[in-house]
């Protein structure tokens, strides 16, 4: 039996509510207080691998969980990435849903939008399901504690994966930057 310990970023350095998806901005003061929270709840547990996406911050909120954790391996996958929001990257949330109330919705939360140059739930179910289905190999071999520090939403697709959650209520998680997910994981 092992554990998978996962949570998410925290607040990001940027003055607007922007789609940040695959922008590589780091985290705020604010966000590397969030990942101390995580660090302090998470102290006492056996951690023998940690990982997290290639995003600055991702490693900047892994490296504050992973205070305690001096021995940890860490093991970055790219497939970890927050959502991709393709030509909405960068762009302000309040102004798209102020002049596109109902298109905002659909592409904040739809399992299946169409964002050009970009991912949906679906899309990046894929991408997400594929590293949980190696994660597991990984596990059952290694029998090793794990910590996963994973974005907004591909921490919704690592809980569907565990879950296996219905995709009607994926997009409606909701999940805080201070608060972490723990599973065990029983192998035959």
């Amino acid at each position: 039996m092992a554990n998978i310990f996962v949570f998410r970023t925290g607040s990001i350095e940027t003055k607007q509510n922007i789609f940040c998806g695959w922008l590589n901005i780091q985290l705020s003061k604010q966000g590397i207080k969030e990942a101390q929270q995580i660090a302090k709840k998470l102290k006492n547990q056996k951690i023998d691998f940690a990982l997290c996406s290639d995003q600055l911050r991702s490693k900047q909120a892994l490296a504050e969980v992973l205070q305690f954790h001096k021995n940890t391996k860490v093991i970055m996958d790219h497939r970890l990435r927050e959502r991709n929001y393709g030509v909405f990257s960068g762009h302000e949330k309040e102004l798209f849903k102020k002049y596109y109330p109902e298109k905002y919705k659909e592409i904040h939360r739809h399992y299946y939008a169409d964002i050009p140059k970009g991912e949906n739930f679906e899309q990046l179910s894929r991408r997400i399901f594929s590293f949980m289905n190696d994660l597991l190999k990984f596990m059952k071999e290694t029998e090793g504690n794990i910590v996963i520090c994973a974005h907004t939403n591909s921490m919704r697709l690592i809980i569907e994966f565990l879950e296996d959650l219905n995709k009607q209520n994926v997009s409606e998680i909701e999940h805080s930057p201070t608060q972490h997910k723990n599973y065990f994981v029983k192998f035959n």
